[in-house]
């Protein structure tokens, strides 16, 4: 008898011992953090300056409308590639963009003066202007959608080349700040603005310069236009005797 009530107090000795240990390490006064706002099966609302904050707002989500009518012409954008044409609709001229890579197809489909259906929405693009952007279009009998192209399996690797001429004319851009040199062999060498800006007074029509670079191949499905240069991304140019690193 007398063994079993030790036994009962050194056990209740040892939880007492337990249970203190525990609360120095886990304080009872511990702040846990608060549950997310919401009831239960509930998502927490957006964090701060997300484009998706708010009521009403559904982010990623456009309206499209339809329009139809008649093509007028096709325009290229300043890399010389086809990627909108304007429409005869309702009574006004209507900018239509689309994705280079659609443009192979998308001329085969309709030219100018063909009725085309189009599907999409309206926004500002990267020069201002307010256009239609196409989502996807009828034309021809045929339905064509704006599905990126595939990857290639395995992606070619480049390999830089030399290229040389004279220097014919300047691309300026509407600043008029120079963005490119035309050589007379139909070539045009990009710059990018820092380059240009050392470079610029060393710069004249008609002096001789040597290029190393890449030239620049559009994508499938892109048309260019008749006559477009071929564009080399600058990689060491040297002029007047004197080579620089282009960065």
């Amino acid at each position: 008898m007398k063994n079993q009530i030790k036994k009962i107090a050194v056990t209740a000795s040892l939880a007492l011992m337990t249970s203190m240990a525990f609360a120095q390490v886990a304080p009872a006064n511990r702040n846990f953090p608060a549950p997310p706002a919401g009831g239960p099966g509930q998502l927490p609302p957006p964090p701060p300056g997300r484009p998706d904050a708010g009521p009403g707002r559904a982010f990623g989500l456009r309206t499209l409308t339809t329009l139809t009518g008649k093509i007028t012409a096709y325009q290229t954008n300043d890399r010389y590639a086809y990627n909108s044409f304007t429409m005869q609709t309702g009574g006004q001229s209507v900018t239509v963009r689309f994705p280079e890579h659609m443009g192979k197809q998308l001329m085969s489909a309709a030219g100018k003066g063909e009725s085309v259906s189009v599907k999409g929405f309206t926004e500002n693009g990267p020069d201002g202007v307010n256009a239609f952007q196409l989502v996807s279009v009828s034309a021809g009998g045929k339905q064509l959608t704006d599905t990126p192209p595939a990857l290639p399996v395995q992606p070619v690797a480049e390999a830089a080349a030399t290229f040389t001429g004279s220097i014919r004319d300047f691309k300026r851009d509407q600043g008029g700040a120079i963005r490119a040199i035309t050589l007379g062999n139909n070539l045009q060498i990009e710059l990018p603005p820092p380059a240009v800006e050392q470079l610029q007074s060393s710069l004249k029509a008609g002096d001789k310069v040597k290029v190393t670079g890449f030239k620049d191949t559009p994508p499938s499905g892109v048309v260019l236009a008749s006559g477009a240069p071929t564009i080399v991304r600058a990689q060491t140019l040297e002029v007047n005797g004197q080579t620089y690193l282009v960065r």
